[in-house]
C-alpha cells in the first residue's frame, strides 16, 4: 500500500515536470545542467565540439565504426569516462579502455534531438511500481518542445544526417560464406574471456575461423592477441575429446559416474555454502529496510520529514526491498534444488551415450554436453606451434580424465609450413 501511494505521487509529479518542458532526462553528451538553474542545460564546450565533428565525418561518408576508430586514435574520452574525469555525478560502469568509443554510443549521438536545442520528454516509462525496467515507449507518446536551449547542432544538418542514416543498411549475411557453425556461440577468448566471432576468410570461401571479439587487431580492443582457430580443428579437438569421454564410459561406467559425482559434489559444497551466507546477509538487510521504511513513514505522518525528502527516501528503500525479495526468492529456490543435479548427471551421461550413436556432432548435442569452450593464443613457430583449448561441459566444468597427461593431441597443417598442435590437459598451476 505504502509503495503503490508513493508510486501514485512519484509518477504524478513526473508527468506534471514533464508536461510543462521540464527535462526529465541527465543532459546528453555535450550538455550540461546550469549551476544557477538546475532544470536548465547549457553547452559543455570542450563535449559539444566533439558532437560537432562526428556529425561532420558523417556527412563526409564516415560509418560509425570508422567515426569510432577516429576518436579513439585522437584519444577522445568517451562520454562516461568525460563525467567522470569532470567529477560529473552520472550512473554506470567505469570504462576499461576510456578511450574505446563503440559504434552503438556514435549511433546514439547521431540520432538525439536534444541537440538541435529540444527537449523531448517521456521516451522510456515503467509498466509499474513493482518493475523499474524502462521500456523505450512509442514516439507518439513523446511530448517535444523546440528550441528550449542552446543547439549544438542545426536543424538542417541534423536532418541530412537522419536521411543518411536511415539509407544505411546492414548487409546480409553473404550466402557464399555458408551457414554458421555449430560452435557459434559456445567459444570464448581464454585470456579476455570475451565471445570469440565466427569469419570466413575473404580468398577462400572454404576456410572459416574463429577469432576473439575484444582484439586490438581486428575491432580496436583491449586484448593483444586473435586466439585465431579454425573451425573445422575445433570440431577435430571436441569430437577427438568426447570419444575419449565415451571411451571411458565404455570401460567403466561405474567410475565414470563416481568421478562426475564427485566434481560435483565438491563444487556444490563451495557453492551452497556461498548461497547461504548471501541468503543470510539479505534477510538481515531486508528486515533493516523494512524498519527503516516504517520510520521514515511515521516521521512522514508526524511532519518531521518532508514530503519531498519522503518520496524519494521511499523509493529508494522500496526500490531495494523489491531487489532484496527477489533474490531471496531466487536464493532459497536454488538451495532447495540440491536433488535436481543427480538427475542433470544422469541427462550429461545420457547424451554421452547419444554421442556414441552418431556419426558427427550437431549443434542440439552440443549444447547439451558442452558450456562453454576457452581458447588461448598460439604459441611457438612453424611446425612447433601450440594452442591450448579448454573444454567445460555442463553441470561439472572442467573434467581432468585419469591418465590424461599421456593422451594423443590433435595436429592439424593449418597452411604450408605451419601445423598446430592443440593441447586439452589442464592448465599448469
Amino acid at each position: 500500500m505504502y509503495a503503490r501511494d508513493i508510486s501514485k505521487k512519484v509518477r504524478s509529479s513526473h508527468r506534471l515536470r514533464g508536461n510543462a518542458g521540464e527535462p526529465l532526462s541527465q543532459p546528453p553528451y555535450g550538455y550540461r545542467k546550469d549551476p544557477q538553474d538546475k532544470k536548465k542545460w547549457i553547452i559543455d564546450p570542450e563535449a559539444a565540439e566533439v558532437v560537432k565533428s562526428i556529425f561532420r565525418m558523417c556527412l563526409d561518408g564516415k560509418g560509425n565504426e570508422a567515426i569510432a576508430k577516429a576518436l579513439q586514435e585522437q584519444q577522445v574520452l568517451v562520454p562516461m569516462a568525460y563525467w567522470q574525469s569532470k567529477g560529473l555525478p552520472r550512473g554506470g560502469k567505469t570504462q576499461p579502455n576510456p578511450y574505446r568509443w563503440s559504434n552503438t554510443s556514435i549511433q546514439q549521438i547521431l540520432s538525439q534531438q536534444e541537440y538541435c536545442g529540444d527537449v523531448i520528454n517521456f521516451k522510456t516509462y515503467s509498466k509499474s511500481f513493482k518493475n523499474k525496467r524502462r521500456l523505450r515507449n512509442d514516439p507518439e507518446n513523446w511530448v517535444i518542445f523546440k528550441d528550449v536551449h542552446e543547439p549544438i547542432i542545426d536543424r538542417d544538418t541534423f536532418d541530412r544526417v537522419q536521411d543518411l542514416v536511415a539509407k544505411t543498411k546492414r548487409r546480409a549475411p553473404k550466402k557464399a560464406n555458408g551457414p554458421k557453425s555449430i560452435f557459434f556461440d559456445l567459444l570464448y577468448c581464454g585470456d579476455c574471456h570475451k565471445k570469440m566471432h565466427y569469419h570466413t576468410n575473404t580468398k577462400n570461401k572454404d576456410i572459416h575461423y574463429f577469432a576473439c571479439s575484444d582484439n586490438t587487431v581486428d575491432h580496436r580492443g583491449a586484448c593483444p592477441g586473435r586466439h585465431y582457430i579454425r573451425a573445422d580443428a575445433i570440431e577435430q579437438v571436441v569430437t577427438l575429446e568426447l570419444r575419449r569421454m565415451v571411451e571411458m564410459l565404455r570401460n567403466d561406467e561405474a567410475a565414470f559416474a563416481e568421478m562426475l559425482a564427485q566434481k560435483t559434489d565438491q563444487e556444490l559444497q563451495k557453492e551452497r555454502k556461498r548461497d547461504e551466507e548471501e541468503l543470510q546477509k539479505s534477510i538481515v538487510r531486508n528486515d533493516t529496510v523494512s524498519r527503516l521504511y516504517e520510520k521514515l513513514y511515521e516521521d512522514n505522518a508526524t511532519g518531521k520529514v518532508s514530503d519531498e525528502w519522503f518520496m524519494q527516501l521511499s523509493h529508494k528503500y522500496e526500490v531495494e526491498r523489491m531487489e532484496l525479495k527477489s533474490k531471496i526468492s531466487s536464493l532459497r529456490k536454488k538451495l532447495a534444488e540440491s536433488g535436481q543435479h543427480q538427475r542433470e548427471r544422469d541427462s550429461f551421461i545420457k547424451a554421452v551415450r547419444q554421442f556414441m550413436r552418431m556419426d558427427r556432432l550437431t549443434s542440439p548435442l552440443l549444447r547439451e554436453l558442452i558450456d562453454h569452450i576457452d581458447v588461448y593464443e598460439t604459441e611457438g613457430t612453424g611446425r612447433n606451434r601450440t594452442q591450448r583449448v579448454v573444454i567445460y561441459y555442463r553441470f561439472v566444468g572442467y573434467i581432468e580424465w585419469p591418465g590424461r597427461a599421456g593422451g594423443q593431441n590433435y595436429k592439424a597443417d593449418t597452411r604450408k609450413g605451419v601445423a598446430v598442435e592443440y593441447l586439452t590437459d589442464p592448465i599448469p598451476a
